[in-house]
């Protein structure tokens, strides 16, 4: 792993993949990163979930990735990853190690840096004169009164399609940037136009027409519509008032904007007693239809979640597990006690639960490696190992493991995911431990392609017939994508199996079949009649 650079990382993966994994890593959205041994790194980025990439180094010297996310292999969340460890390396070595970021490229003075230098009447007049440029950017400076329900208000006048959302978006950010950023204006003028304000933003969703966009911004919005109004220093009257106008935007909203409006009285939660005043008057109607009556009736949502939000932000330890335990919240009742490290305790609240849970039990291996029980985490692990089948947490067994017990572990887990059809994690353990004619017994109906291609590599030297199996599986599957790029691929990996191919006869019968059944499309016998 010590080995790797940036160079090794650009030419595993496509550009693209490549620019948007940099995208990801510079976003600083890799969460954790840990070096399991010094042919395997493991963590966790973050994208639409949260991945869990595995990255090792095999006995060729390949760089092998793993995904838990749709992509599987060779994503921009390990690109993401790779990035960060090229960057850390240094740090995981030793301190006395020398960082390979040197060989990053050299990064440029940044704009802030540069701004730094400038005087107090260089700055301002760069800032005139870019305002007079960009007028609209003159709300991140001063607001003034009824400035924001205008602007808001005429951007809602006019209908916004799927392809033009991200410039409502971003012209919305940007008035709510300009709020944030002058504090000074928070006032109860400033609270009423907020007010009047969100009813425009609430009922304008008839005019955009987006797929979920618009909700991100009113979360923001909302919470800090209820910071300006807890910077007025209300009184418990006007804080129930404050409630009661948002249970009724709630009760209005007829686009599920319900936990997005709810974040101003998170906003305006400053105390304890804030916290208890939002559960005893925060109680939405919950409608349905009773089949009795024959009427449509109600009763009151509970938002549990929301209230230990809200002790959580207030640092209300004791108020938030004593409420989590109540509504049997296990999994943020461990954490609590895991981040207050009461470590027996977060343990003992594990093994008070009564049915199997992986969260639970991953909570469990951790609190276990931390007391120093070695031989009861590995027990976990093996047990979480088994029920995910998590490459991650199979390769950290092995790490953890004697070579006697990880041989009783591996077989265990091969023989349950074989009842279970689990071929995939089969094919990557028997993968792993460099047994590639195994692996291959179980690769063949995978659709994987980034994996079968780095299964047929190994394969090539002793099992050629194996890796021109694949190879050809391959083929067919990039020929269906369509063509441009899909062509090219294809006559690569033909390419491919001529080189792997001492004989030539498989390369003929597969080329012949390829011809045979694909000559309509002029543009890939273009390619292959040239091979």
């Amino acid at each position: 792993m010590y080995d790797i650079k940036v160079e090794d990382i650009e030419e595993l993966f496509d550009n693209e993949i490549f620019e948007r994994g940099e995208e990801y890593f510079e976003e600083e959205l890799v969460k954790d990163i840990e070096l399991i041994d010094d042919k395997t790194l493991i963590g966790t980025v973050i994208g639409n979930d949260r991945y869990k990439v595995t990255i090792s180094v095999d006995s060729d010297g390949e760089i092998v990735c793993d995904c838990t996310c749709p992509c599987d292999f060779n994503c921009k969340h390990a690109v993401a990853l790779l990035l960060k460890w090229v960057n850390e390396k240094g740090n995981h070595k030793g301190k006395n190690s020398k960082s390979d970021s040197s060989k990053l490229p050299e990064k440029e003075e940044t704009i802030k840096e540069i701004l730094q230098k400038k005087n107090k009447e260089e700055l301002v007049d760069l800032i005139t004169n870019f305002l007079s440029k960009e007028p609209k950017l003159k709300s991140l400076i001063t607001i003034r009164k009824n400035e924001i329900y205008k602007k808001v208000k005429s951007l809602f006048s006019e209908s916004w399609g799927w392809n033009e959302v991200r410039i409502l978006i971003e012209e919305l950010g940007l008035i709510l940037e300009g709020i944030k950023k002058n504090k000074s204006s928070w006032n109860k003028d400033l609270l009423d136009e907020m007010e009047k304000t969100s009813k425009i933003l609430v009922n304008g969703e008839d005019n955009v027409h987006d797929d979920g966009d618009l909700s991100f911004f009113l979360n923001d919005w909302f919470e800090i519509f209820g910071e300006i109004f807890a910077s007025i220093r209300p009184t418990i009257e006007e804080k129930k008032e404050f409630i009661e106008k948002i249970k009724k935007f709630i009760e209005k909203d007829d686009y599920g904007f319900d936990n997005d409006i709810e974040r101003a009285l998170y906003g305006m939660c400053k105390t304890k007693e804030d916290a208890e005043l939002i559960k005893e008057n925060y109680k939405i109607k919950d409608w349905y239809y009773d089949e009795k009556t024959g009427k449509e009736s109600y009763d009151y949502k509970e938002n549990n979640d929301f209230y230990l939000e809200l002790y959580e932000k207030i640092g209300a330890d004791q108020e938030y597990l004593k409420f989590a335990k109540e509504k049997s919240f296990s999994i943020e009742y461990v954490d609590k006690l895991i981040s207050l490290e009461r470590l027996k305790d977060a343990l003992e609240g594990c093994y008070k639960q009564k049915e199997y849970n992986n969260e639970i039990e991953e909570r469990k291996y951790k609190i276990l490696k931390k007391l120093g029980k070695n031989k009861e985490s590995q027990e976990v692990l093996f047990g979480l190992s088994k029920h995910t089948y998590s490459l991650d947490m199979i390769l950290k067994l092995k790490k953890e493991s004697s070579k006697k017990e990880w041989e009783n572990y591996k077989k265990e887990i091969i023989e349950e995911a074989k009842k279970s059809k689990i071929n995939e994690i089969v094919s990557k353990i028997y993968y792993h431990e460099e047994d590639y004619p195994n692996a291959y017994e179980y690769a063949k109906n995978l659709t994987n392609s980034v994996y079968l291609e780095l299964l047929a590599r190994k394969l090539s030297k002793n099992y050629p017939d194996k890796a021109c199996f694949l190879l050809r599986k391959l083929m067919s599957h990039w020929i269906s994508s369509g063509s441009g790029y899909p062509y090219k691929k294809a006559g690569k990996l033909l390419k491919e199996i001529k080189s792997i191919d001492c004989s030539g006869n498989i390369f003929k019968k597969i080329k012949n079949e390829v011809i045979n059944e694909h000559k309509k499309k002029y543009s890939l016998m273009n390619i292959i009649d040239k091979i």
